[in-house]
């Protein structure tokens, strides 16, 4: 697969990528949608990942080279629709763009207890096989995502998605403070959609009207059920949802 490392396009990627096309080594990465050639939310993307290397001392290459470097890797390897990655650590700046395939199958997700999560700023960071593991945990029981709980029975985040619950007529997501990552989309959400940030329990999950699930790649989708209680799927839902698509589409 033909990747960029740090200054320039290389054919070979097996020096730089494990087989599943992770990148070797630690570091931050952004996972961004593209579609006909266009990231989205690029400028987003960009701001988490620059206050991110601040506070972890991780290099960043120019704009200039950001730039280039996406460029050319949309062109080297073009996709309808794709999953663009830039990668950063100490060592090297890696841009790949891979195939994604869109899926508008039902949504369900499970409840999950994850006492590890810590409060206060999250960085998305590699390697990321703790969340990987999570979410195939949830595929083997026929899940899509897991809803993570924390010791205080607080609501965080998923294995790579954010969520927003409607509950007693409001949609609501948790705070970044509750220790989970700034999602570009649940931010569109916030700032766009009329979704409150409030903090959520176990409880509200277990009595929530509808939910829906939030990521670059996926934008939003309805979710079905959670742990085997089917939740509505309304105009609401409908609403909220296309919005954030369009919105990720004409930006």
């Amino acid at each position: 697969m033909k990747i960029w490392v740090n200054d320039g396009l290389v054919e070979d990627s097996s020096d730089y990528l494990h087989a599943n096309n992770w990148p070797l080594g630690t570091g931050l990465f952004e996972t961004l949608r593209t579609e006909n050639g266009s990231p989205q939310f690029l400028a987003r993307h960009m701001r988490r990942v620059l206050t991110s290397a601040r506070e972890l001392s991780i290099p960043i290459p120019s704009e200039d080279v950001i730039s280039q470097a996406i460029e050319t890797v949309l062109e080297a390897t073009p996709h309808q629709l794709g999953k663009l990655r830039l990668s950063f650590s100490t060592e090297r700046f890696i841009a790949t763009h891979e195939v994604y395939e869109d899926d508008s199958a039902p949504f369900k997700a499970i409840v999950g207890q994850n006492v590890g999560m810590t409060s206060g700023r999250q960085h998305k960071v590699f390697p990321y096989e703790a969340r990987m593991d999570l979410l195939q945990a949830a595929i083997a029981v026929g899940c899509d995502e897991v809803i993570l709980i924390d010791a205080e029975d607080r609501v965080l985040e998923g294995a790579v998605s954010n969520f927003a619950f409607r509950v007693d007529g409001q949609w609501r997501t948790t705070p970044i403070t509750a220790g989970i990552l700034p999602g570009v989309i649940r931010a569109i959400a916030i700032e766009e959609c009329g979704v409150v940030v409030k903090d959520l329990t176990r409880s509200d999950v277990s009595t929530c009207e509808a939910a829906i699930v939030m990521s670059s790649l996926k934008l939003a989708r309805p979710i079905t059920s959670i742990d085997g209680r089917s939740l509505a799927i309304d105009s609401d839902v409908s609403d909220i949802c296309s919005k954030l698509r369009q919105l990720a589409t004409s930006h």
